[in-house]
């Protein structure tokens, strides 16, 4: 229950509240279940205040400082928050049916099952807050900042968020049936399971949202969206989108994933990922669609899976198998190449041309159909197909790329596995081959042992390139794994001491 001292002291008004509240730092007040309806403490010093359950309805707390205050379940029916500072606070099962938080500061703010429906929250600041279960049925939100803000089932039927920033927001199982999302941005959007029934997205980024085969996108008003932040990649190029042709695109986009490629691609690494992830998981459905260059200078690889998977999942998946083949390939083609890692940078630029690719696919018997978009295509065309100025290599039959001819595809991993087993039995012979005339009982004796096998290899000069290749290429600890021989670890230290200095 609220302290009455405390209460007390805020009824005197903001002036000598703040001035006690300066005073004594170290007290935090208790208003909880506190009724100050109407009441006017504009710019009033209430942060870390309990003001749980507390009746403020219609009360004026527009530039109030309520930093990591406890407002959860506390009735704020059209209570005056316009600006006021509420990062931090818990506003959790908060009643602020018709509220006025214009240009009010909630990032990290906790909302879950908060009531905000009719609430004005225009330019309020939303980043990052938890809105799990919100009901903002009706609410304004145009220009609001909700980038990464958790909006998993909330309810935003009918809200108005006309240029709302909804970057990297979560809004799973949330229902925006009939809400205005003209010119919002909805990159990166986790919509898995949402419902945009009748929603508007005229102008709306939609540049790597996350969709699923059961976000509903039917009967969706939409002109025009971007495929690409800050208004590229236009879609369609000109014109409007016919009735309907918006779901139908993206509807069928749902069965897709989008892997965007900014500075080149290793194609080599590419496989390897994906061909890793087809023999892993034969059920996802994977083979590729597409190849795209964008006027942005990305380059888009569209692959296809079963509509009923987790996408996000499997490019996480890809992305790391991809990363993990990269760092592995990138000490080969320093060491064959003797490259900078500017000309390796330089290579995998050079691999997102698409003249390159084409030139390449036309060397092996594989049915693909190549678009280069023009201006002068229908509106269905354009938009069914890609943007102006960008290229798009689709293949007209899926691909597997386990049955593929294409040239540029990779057994990887068996091979350079048998690599490193026969670099390793061959260490391991010679290790017990000079153990037989070496004493190895001492720590000297272990050296020149280690020391007679680094001379073996230098002597060798096919055995030194197949060391120095693998030793390059790989992790010493995957090497010292398949050495069977207490003198591994010596060795191999040995080895990359000689290496650096060679």
């Amino acid at each position: 229950m609220a302290n009455e001292e405390h209460l007390a002291l805020l009824r005197q008004g903001v002036e000598a509240w703040n001035e006690w509240k300066a005073n004594n730092p170290d007290i935090r007040p208790d208003l909880s279940f506190a009724t100050g309806s109407g009441i006017i403490i504009r710019e009033a010093k209430l942060s870390g205040v309990d003001l749980s359950r507390a009746d403020l309805s219609r009360a004026d707390l527009s530039r109030a400082d309520l930093i990591g205050s406890n407002l959860s379940e506390a009735h704020l029916k059209e209570a005056y928050l316009s600006e006021a500072d509420l990062i931090g606070a818990n506003l959790c099962e908060a009643y602020l049916g018709g509220a006025d938080l214009i240009g009010s500061n909630l990032i990290g703010a906790n909302l879950t099952e908060a009531y905000l429906s009719g609430a004005d929250l225009s330019k309020a600041n939303l980043s990052g807050a938890d809105l799990v279960g919100a009901k903002l049925i009706g609410a304004k939100l145009s220009g609001t900042n909700l980038s990464g803000a958790k909006l998993t089932g909330a309810n935003l039927s009918g809200a108005y968020l006309k240029e709302a920033n909804l970057k990297g927001a979560n809004l799973k199982d949330a229902n925006l049936t009939g809400a205005n999302l003209t010119g919002a941005n909805l990159q990166r959007t986790k919509a898995l399971d949402t419902n945009f029934n009748k929603a508007t997205l005229t102008g709306a980024c939609l540049e790597d949202w996350h969709t699923n085969s059961t976000t509903n996108l039917e009967d969706v008003i939409c002109d025009y969206v971007y495929l690409g932040a800050e208004q590229q990649e236009r879609t369609p190029t000109q014109g409007k989108f016919a009735p309907g042709e918006f779901t139908k695109l993206f509807q069928k986009a749902l069965e897709t994933i989008d892997l965007i490629f900014q500075n080149g691609i290793d194609w080599r690494a590419f496989f390897v990922a994906f061909q890793k992830l087809q023999i892993e998981s034969s059920t996802l459905g994977l083979s590729l669609q597409s190849l795209e260059n964008r006027t942005n200078g990305a380059f888009i690889i569209r692959i296809n899976v079963n509509p009923e998977v987790n996408k996000e999942d499997i490019e996480n998946h890809l992305r790391q198998e991809y990363e993990s083949a990269l760092k592995s390939i990138n000490k080969e083609y320093r060491y064959q190449l003797q490259a900078s890692y500017e000309q390796i940078a330089l290579y995998r630029q050079q691999c997102a041309d698409l003249t390159e690719i084409v030139r390449v696919l036309a060397m092996n018997p594989v049915n693909v159909e190549i678009k280069a978009l023009t201006e002068d295509k229908t509106v269905s065309d354009a938009s069914m197909n890609g943007q102006s100025g960008s290229n798009l290599v689709r293949f007209a039959n899926p691909i597997q790329i386990s049955n593929s001819q294409l040239s540029i595809q990779y057994d990887y991993i068996s091979r350079q596995t048998q690599n490193l087993r026969e670099t390793a039995a061959r260490i391991q012979k010679l290790l017990q081959q000079l153990e037989q005339n070496y004493p190895t009982s001492t720590p000297l004796e272990k050296q020149i042992v280690v020391l007679e096998v680094v001379k073996k290899i230098e002597s060798n000069p096919a055995l030194k390139q197949w060391v120095v290749r693998i030793v390059n290429e790989f992790d010493t600890q995957d090497l010292k794994k398949l050495v069977d021989h207490p003198l591994v670890n010596v060795l191999m230290a040995a080895l990359e001491g000689y290496l650096e200095v060679d």
